[in-house]
């Protein structure tokens, strides 16, 4: 009976190691997905963004993770959001309020005039597809090289003290 006892306690032990590893190479996989690599987007055809501020509230609010589909890859249209670069760079992710011959017209679920620039079409990345409420900050401490590193060692400790015994 008691050698069944330690039988158990290994096994659940087991298993939880196996899920660590298995948690920690999914969030490195997930760090490299979300990496700024253009070519990775290319490749893939999404690439998330973290919302900073509230002006697409309630739709989106700061801390939320949003997914954005690459433009050659969908139709952005009237309505959508899309995520695209103003006139200074900024990446931005607003409604799309219209559509002229100069461009696209956006404004912020929760702003009360429509942005002052038009977006060309070269400056729209993709449209959003997809958001995860909160997960945007989990990602951005994640993927800070600091903690990139620590996961790295602990990954190698798991690891080691799995091939151990």
């Amino acid at each position: 009976m008691p050698n069944e006892v330690i039988v158990k306690n290994k096994f659940n032990k087991t298993k939880i190691i196996n899920f660590i590893v298995v948690a920690i190479f999914l969030v490195l996989g997930l760090n490299l997905l979300t990496t700024k690599s253009e070519k990775m987007f290319d490749i893939v055809g999404y690439k998330t963004y973290t919302v900073l501020s509230g002006s697409m509230e309630p739709t989106f609010k700061p801390g939320d993770l949003i997914i954005t589909k690459n433009k050659n890859r969908c139709n952005i249209e009237v309505e959508d959001i899309a995520t695209f670069k103003n006139t200074k760079g900024t990446v931005i992710t607003h409604r799309i309020i219209g559509k002229s011959n100069e461009g696209y017209v956006t404004k912020g679920d929760n702003n009360k005039v429509e942005d002052k620039d038009i977006i060309n079409e070269e400056n729209i990345v993709g449209k959003v597809v997809f958001n995860i409420p909160k997960l945007g900050f989990a990602i951005n401490f994640l993927s800070n090289p600091i903690v990139v590193a620590i996961e790295m060692i602990l990954l190698s400790l798991f690891i080691f003290y799995y091939f151990k015994e």
